[in-house]
């Protein structure tokens, strides 16, 4: 290692590869909502794997083809998490059928399911995108990231900008899990390249980065005090705090304006929201900077700032996603017959 430069770079290069990860099915724990949650989804399996049912599942999606990722819920299909019948070992487990799911439990259903969809950044995605946030922050306060996944932008945070915290929530277990186990390791590379440092390096010194000469020795080697990883659900999650908060909002469409709100109402003046995909409608959130898709990420990134004094009343969503419902069938039909056809 020749430079701080160097330890920087093999850290953020233990992050790669995280969007290739194996993902974990789902499995039975005994809670009744969980029960639910795959008695529903096999239930909507079984009729997307029989032709006979397919009339019937289109019937039964149709009116939440609004809230769901993709065309058809990404559970049902190949890349779905769900365990197969027999993959359950409780006897007591009852399956559904899809005409004993109620239209309010199908749709908690789809957005649910929809939340286990995951996808990351990459490592020049993460670059642009700090290059372009950084200069509207100030040395220091609160990072947090809503969704955390596997932990990488929490990480690359940390690398990136002399926040004084970088803090991720994560729901689903097996991520936060992941997040953990990368953060050691990052940890142990970070270790082991400040030991195989060439040059004196001081604890004050500069670690330059195109959008900030903020950054420090300092913040590198205090990186375990300076960011943390817990499990549990966003909306519980404390942004009082945060001086700017991070979601990879894509597959978060369905309930994009609950988010707004919780910041709006939580996170205080001045503070930054970015989300992706998806614009945020809030009269608590002003909209700062548009970074289109495929000038810093793949999708539209949208920076707000928390403006104004609430609280707010929470508001209806003010824009759906509403598909065409005839091309949405026209591709939900093709998916079902391709996925028949492949398992002859």
């Amino acid at each position: 290692m020749n430079s701080v430069l160097d330890v920087r770079a093999a850290m953020l290069q233990c992050l790669e590869g995280g969007q290739y990860h194996a993902r974990e099915k789902i499995k039975q724990n005994g809670a009744q909502p969980y029960t639910d949650f795959l008695s529903i989804g096999l239930a909507l399996k079984n009729c997307f794997t029989n032709p006979a049912k397919h009339d019937e599942l289109i019937a039964r999606l149709k009116p939440h083809a609004d809230v769901i990722i993709g065309v058809l819920p990404p559970g049902i299909q190949s890349q779905g998490l769900l365990p197969t019948p027999e993959e359950l070992a409780d006897p007591n487990f009852k399956l559904l059928q899809l005409k004993d799911v109620s239209d309010e439990q199908l749709r908690k259903w789809i957005v649910d399911d929809g939340s286990l969809v995951y996808g990351e950044l990459t490592s020049e995605e993460l670059h642009n995108y700090f290059a372009a946030v950084c200069p509207l922050l100030t040395t220091g306060g609160h990072f947090v990231d809503l969704g955390s996944g596997l932990g990488k932008v929490v990480m690359t945070a940390g690398l990136n900008f002399p926040f004084e915290t970088c803090k991720g929530i994560e729901i689903v277990p097996y991520r936060h899990r992941m997040a953990q186990e990368r953060y050691l390791h990052l940890l142990k590379v970070g270790q082991e390249s400040f030991n195989q440092l060439q040059a004196p390096t001081k604890p004050e010194d500069v670690v330059s980065l195109p959008w900030t000469t903020e950054l420090l020795v300092q913040h590198l080697l205090n990186f375990p005090k300076r960011t943390s990883f817990m499990m549990g659900d966003m909306f519980t999650c404390d942004v009082s705090q945060a001086s700017l908060v991070f979601l990879y909002s894509t597959c978060f469409g369905s309930f994009i304006h609950k988010i707004a709100h919780k910041m709006a109402n939580e996170a205080p003046e001045g503070c930054l929201v970015s989300s992706t995909t998806h614009v945020m409608n809030h009269p608590g959130l002003e909209l700062v900077k548009h970074l289109p898709a495929k000038t810093v990420a793949w999708t539209d990134v949208f920076v707000y700032k928390r403006v104004g004094t609430g609280p707010w009343p929470e508001l209806a969503q003010i824009a759906s996603y509403l598909p065409n419902l005839d091309e949405w069938e026209v591709k939900a039909r093709e998916l079902m017959v391709a996925a028949t056809a492949s398992s002859l």
